[in-house]
């Protein structure tokens, strides 16, 4: 940040005279060097999760936790903590910390103690004994009972309680409910969950058998957890590694049940899908012969929610008694990887679903078909977050191998396996051949796999700034993830890869391996930069998160959106928690209670002797609502017109409002800048922050999230919530309504330190302050009359809009943002008297923002909902208790508490936010119907191919055709009914409406190619059929919590671009003063083709073109000077520099603009001429410089490296000899030499062949 800050303070000073661009919305990948994107458009952000397990091999067992003495300690350590509550303290403060609920030590210790039950031997000890997992849920009720009782204490009592005893008893009250979680969900929960997955052998689990499924158990709940990035398939891969006696006697016990055809049927196919089972006879390092069994569950689903993956694959496991069987084995070694896949290259399918493996199909010459596979010098699984943007490059080149990969597979994750097998072949050993594989691969990744050529282990890869891994380190294993909540149930303790990565992308990038051979802690990590060059891992390094997986669990909830919504009202409680006290004396009134670290002295003074005059309020998206309501309320308390108050997008604050006498140390001194941000690494918002620091303006932070970059950015800082209330929906609520809270609870400080409002004021604000949770929880009580509107209303109207006036302005700012988020929709937020002025003619859904209005305006806006229904748009009007007017006009009306009008954005959005998460789900259930027809048609088909029906059969078939026909009535129906939502590519329902109707025979095949383009063959028709329902699928589907495209946490808003080509031509380009962006797209990927065989550069000549028309034409005045020369062509004398004129070749491409490839017309030499358009704003895209560079090609060049240089070249030069009769061969091409090749014309190469050929 600090080098973005000062960046920032440089282009402030010398404004209006930098060359770099500011750009908007645009694609940071289009932009060129240097530039600032602002709001950057990402075109395909998706996010997948991956984590796993290597288990620890302790050397001594004698080492393992007794559960008698656990169970001691924590039975001991709860008799303090119930003995020692608020009602038993004996004194006035002073020892409080020691003394509450055992003090901190004491309750440090049941921690630790209910967290080593988690471990294997107390876990197995508990599993099998019945009456220890009663006693743990006898403690978790003591617990949780001496919970409540305190919570009570501390809610009766805090407004007379000093801050610190507050602080402490809150703390406490934190860390035991976090034991009694851990002791119900961490560990009595998780021993009901491994017996589930034991199934029909969970009685008869040895120890061992029991940390397979206990790790198992663990994986699953961290993919559960991290499917809010994405979960439209999952997969696991399980890794045994057996003696080869053992598995032997484990087949013949298989023999004995039976089942060997079953099992066999499942081995080495040639896709991993899902039940695959991979088994491989090898010899371990000292000769012993040994065989590695590796088991995966995968499922995809397009359509489902969170957790039914999870539960799929849990079913699987429970009911593979292979596994169960092998299990029972002495193995020797286990590792298991998982990934959760938000597709973003390949289709969803299991084929496609991670984690991917080694085999391909075996072709020559890239020729297709192939007749299975060799087995491969080991099993590898991988998976991967992130994308290999060099994918088709490096599938290229597998296939110029002979290596195949099977149709079915289109995700990129396959060529990793592909490529790190590639290199075993060359004779590295695994852990070199995965890192030179790594290296191969360009774009920002992470990388997990494990491998039976290293038992035990499991390496990690991860590059760029867009992935991360984290490896969570627990007593008994080591366990990465993606996130942190992926291993926090097992963990709070891990290190981050690429924790000092470089900024560049291509140099930075860490790999981590995981071994299972180790004592732990950093003893099993090895770690290395991807070139090879060893990195020290250090106590350091080693975090620790305040998170326990009570913070990010469902909680029975059906989304993370709910839950959150849920507990707002108790978020906000805690956000006022300790922040107010209640005075002594004859007059008790309610006061604020802001510490130093909060609202710091310096600033109070700077309010106080009115040298701070402005006040900024400042975030971006829902954070920048919530400044919106905050400034309203500040402003509402404010006396002094002198006093300036206002809200600003961050983006808006540095971009545009810094340039106005605000420059130097003390352009700002006379403001505070108050920075919402819910994760605290919102970037414009934290590059704002140092920006304003830097004109010595004061900072507070209203922050969730603890320790966060923000906090250290700032003078103050206000946590909401208790600074670890984490949202895992992408579209965040609870942390809006503590945002306002803490913003109202700031701006009553600066009233009171200014004199606008007396105590009485201050104590009645914070009165109504602490009655917000209780409203909220009367709107939350709503929810049954919300849903029912939102489902009568959501589907029924294309177009939608949120209005308000007054502070509901904001109101409806943040509805549109979520009702955007949730339901995919571009919506408007309008005043409410505007909007009769703007759209009515769309006749769309409007939601009336319209509680806490004052009485001399709710009478027009009742008026204003009337012309809106005149006008055939839907309201939907939020209003306080008792208010009748809209009843006439509006299709719904929900009467929510009666606030001030400053704070009815809190009540008004938690309305909006409950009626934008029905009304996705209203319009997913629309995608369920789809899916579900797709499955019935799927099912149809697949019954009748097992009948040995082929497709064009199964279309005349009448009972195919009375089930198309019934499928028709059903979609017809939901039309009729207005049950299925107004899509924005409405093709799509008359596509499926024609398709259904032609497969019933009710419209005549012949008119098919006129409704679409093609013969109606019957292959035609299914996959037309599919392709509209898929499409269907996807525009209707709402997941809710991971939304399309958005990432949780927004760390890329104003960035720095820069885009590295290398290569010996973008290299001379550079010297030359040009960039990349100065080249157009289609010359860019001519001149990275032909770079490859260009074996040096001997000379060049820069020419500067002038004179083009306003459409960058040649025209006759446009002329060309020669700027320099060099190397070779420094003295050889140019036309130009005696006829200025542009004409010939050169004219020609700048005419057209493309790259000139050939021979110079005099000396035959081999050239390539470059043309680079202006950076000048006046002259966008025009050619501007030509440089011409005598080339060298290299000696040796391969055929697909002459076909791929040649690029459509090579197709003018096949159509030519074609033409003459000749039947093509790629070979032609070698019998013409390079500088030939590229040099001459095609109609001259096709001419030498054809002769070539005649004279054979």
């Amino acid at each position: 940040m600090g080098f973005l800050s000062r960046l920032g303070h440089f282009l402030g000073r010398v404004h209006g005279r930098i060359r770099k661009r500011i750009f908007f919305g645009g694609n940071p990948d289009n932009a060129p060097a240097g530039a600032i994107v602002l709001f950057p458009r990402l075109d395909h952000v998706f996010f997948c999760g991956l984590t796993g397990i290597v288990a620890i091999q302790k050397a001594s067992p004698d080492d393992a936790d007794d559960i008698g003495s656990l169970m001691d300690e924590i039975e001991a350590g709860l008799g303090g903590i119930e003995n020692q509550g608020f009602d038993s303290f004996p004194g006035n403060g002073e020892g409080f910390d020691d003394f509450y609920l055992g003090g901190a030590d004491g309750i440090e210790a049941v921690a630790d103690a209910a967290r080593r039950l988690k471990n294997e031997r107390p876990f197995f000890e508990i599993y099998r004994t019945p009456a220890i997992l009663e006693k743990i849920s006898a403690l978790h009720g003591r617990l949780s009972d001496r919970v409540g009782r305190e919570e009570k204490a501390l809610s009766d009592r805090m407004g007379n309680l000093g801050s610190e005893m507050v602080r402490v008893m809150s703390r406490r009250i934190d860390s035991a409910k976090d034991i009694a979680w851990s002791l119900k969900s961490e560990t009595a929960n998780n021993i009901l969950k491994a017996q589930n997955l034991a199934g029909k052998s969970a009685r008869s689990l040895s120890m061992r058998g029991l940390s397979v499924f206990k790790a198992v158990n663990s994986v699953l709940n961290g993919i559960d957890r991290l499917e809010v990035r994405g979960r439209d398939s999952a997969g696991i891969s399980v890794m045994f590694t057996l003696k080869a006696s053992d598995f032997e006697a484990l087949q013949a016990r298989l023999k004995e049940k039976k089942r060997p055809d079953h099992f066999k049927s499942r081995v080495n196919l040639e896709v991993l899908r899902d039940m695959g089972v991979e088994v491989r006879h090898f010899r371990r390092p000292g000769g012993q012969k040994a065989v590695s069994v590796t088991f995966v569950y995968k499922t995809a689903a397009e359509i489902g929610r969170l957790g039914d993956n999870v539960a799929a694959i849990r079913r699987r496991i429970r009911d593979d008694d292979f596994l169960h069987a092998l299990i029972s084995a002495n193995w020797l070694d286990k590792t298991i990887l998982a990934h959760t896949r938000w597709a973003s290259v390949g289709a969803i399918t299991g084929a496609n679903c991670h984690p991917v493996d080694h085999r391909t199909r075996v072709g020559k010459n890239g020729a297709p078909g192939g007749d299975g596979d060799a087995p491969g010098p080991g099993v590898i699984h991988v998976c991967l977050n992130g994308d290999i943007d060099n994918y088709e490059k490096l599938k290229r080149e597998s296939e110029e191998a002979g290596r195949l990969i099977h149709p079915d597979i289109t995700t990129d994750t396959k060529i990793i396996p592909l490529r790190i097998r590639g290199h075993l072949e060359k004779g590295l050993d695994i852990e070199e051949a995965f890192r030179m594989a790594v290296n191969d691969f360009t774009g920002s990744h992470a990388i997990a796999m494990h491998t039976d050529l290293a038992p035990g282990r499991l390496f990690l890869a991860q590059r760029g700034s867009g992935q991360s891994i984290f490896v969570g380190i627990a007593d008994e294993h080591y366990m990465p993830a993606s996130e942190i909540y992926g291993f926090v149930e097992e963990t709070p303790v891990y290190v981050k890869m690429n924790d000092d990565a470089s900024p560049d992308p291509e140099e930075g990038g860490r790999i981590f391996i995981l071994d299972q051979n180790s004592k732990g802690g950093l003893d099993g990590i090895k770690a290395m930069r991807y070139d090879q060059t060893p990195v020290s891992l250090e106590e350091k390094h080693v975090k620790r998160t305040h998170l326990t997986s009570r913070d990010i669990d469902r909680q029975g909830f059906d989304h993370y959106f709910l839950k959150e919504i849920s507990q707002s009202p108790a978020s906000v409680e805690k956000t006022l928690q300790n922040r107010w006290k209640i005075t002594s004396g004859k007059t008790r009134r309610y006061a604020l209670n802001l510490d130093e670290s909060e609202f710091p002295s310096k600033i109070a003074q700077s309010i106080q002797n009115g040298v701070t005059r402005r006040v900024f309020f400042m975030g971006q998206g829902t954070a920048g609502v919530a400044a919106k309501a905050c400034a309203g309320i500040l402003s509402a308390y404010a006396r002094d017109p002198l006093f300036h108050v206002s809200a600003l997008k961050a983006s808006e604050l540095s971009g545009f409002n810094l340039d106005r006498g605000e420059k130097g140390p003390d352009g700002m001194a006379d403001s505070l800048v108050i920075a919402i941000s819910q994760s605290g690494t919102t970037t414009d918002t934290n590059l704002t922050v140092d920006m304003v620091r830097e004109r010595g303006a004061g900072a507070i932070a209203i922050v969730n999230r603890r320790d966060s970059d923000l906090t250290f950015k700032v003078d103050g800082v206000m946590h909401t919530s208790s600074g670890r209330d984490i949202e895992m929906s992408v579209a965040s609520t609870k942390a809006f309504y503590s945002q306002i809270v803490a913003g109202a609870l700031l701006g009553l400080k600066i009233a009171e330190l200014k004199g606008w409002k007396d105590a009485r004021f201050i104590s009645e604000e914070i009165k109504n302050l602490l009655a917000l949770p209780g409203h909220m929880e009367s709107v939350f009580a709503l929810k049954d009359k919300i849903e029912s509107s939102a489902r009568e209303n959501a589907v029924k109207k294309a177009f939608w809009a949120v209005v308000g006036s007054g502070p509901n302005k904001a109101s409806a700012d943040e509805i549109r943002i979520k009702l955007s988020e949730l339901c995919y929709k571009t919506i408007s937020s309008d005043f409410v008297e505007d909007k009769k002025h703007i759209d009515l003619s769309a006749e769309p859904l409007i939601i009336v923002c319209a509680s806490g209005v004052r009485e001399n305006v709710i009478g027009d806006i009742v008026k204003d909902t009337a012309i809106f229904r005149a006008h055939k748009s839907a309201p939907i009007v939020i209003a306080d208790e008792g208010e009748r007017r809209f009843d006439a006009y509006a299709h719904d009306v929900f009467n929510v508490p009666r606030v001030s009008e400053r704070l009815a954005p809190v009540t008004s959005a938690l309305a909006g936010h409950i009626w934008g998460y029905y009304a996705a789900l209203a319009i997913n259930d629309c995608s369920r119907f789809f899916h579900g027809l797709r499955k019935r048609i799927q099912k149809a088909l697949d019954e009748r191919l097992k009948k040995g029906l082929d497709i064009v059969e199964i279309v005349l078939e009448n009972g195919f055709k009375e089930e198309m026909a019934a499928s028709y009535y059903e979609f017809r129906k939901k039309i009729g009914k207005d049950l299925l939502p107004a899509i924005g590519q409405s093709h799509c329902v008359l596509d499926l409406a024609l398709l259904l109707k032609y497969l019933s025979g009710r419209l005549p095949v012949s008119d098919f190619e006129l409704d679409f383009q093609k013969k109606g063959t019957a292959s035609n028709m299914i996959g037309m059929l599919f392709e509209r329902l898929g499409e269907l699928v996807s525009l209707t589907a709402r997941p809710i919590d991971a939304i399309k495209h958005q990432a949780k946490t927004v760390t890329v808003g104003t960035s720095r671009i820069t885009e590295k080509l290398d290569g010996i031509l973008f290299e001379t380009f550079e010297e030359n003063g040009f960039h990349v962006s100065q080249i157009i797209n289609r010359n860019v990927l001519v001149l990275k083709n032909i770079q490859g065989i260009v074996q040096s550069v001997e000379g060049s000549i820069l020419y500067r073109v002038d004179g083009l028309n306003l459409m960058g034409e040649p025209t006759q005045d446009t002329t060309i000077t020669v700027l320099k020369k060099e190397g070779s062509l420094a003295s050889l004398p140019s036309r130009v520099e005696s006829d200025p004129a542009l004409k010939g070749t050169k004219r020609l491409i700048v005419a057209e603009q493309n790259v000139y490839i050939g021979k110079g017309r005099k000396d035959d030499r081999n050239i390539i001429v470059a043309p680079f358009i202006s950076t000048s704003g006046r002259a966008p895209s025009r050619i501007e410089h030509l440089l011409l560079l005598n080339v060298v090609y290299k000696e040796r060049i391969t055929l697909s490296e002459k076909i791929r240089c040649l690029g459509g070249k090579c197709e003018r030069i096949k159509n030519i000899v074609q033409e003459n009769s000749v039947a093509w061969r790629d070979d032609f091409l070698d019998l013409i030499e390079t500088n030939e090749l590229f040099g001459v014309s095609a109609e001259k190469i096709a001419d030498r062949i054809v002769s070539c050929e005649d004279s054979n």
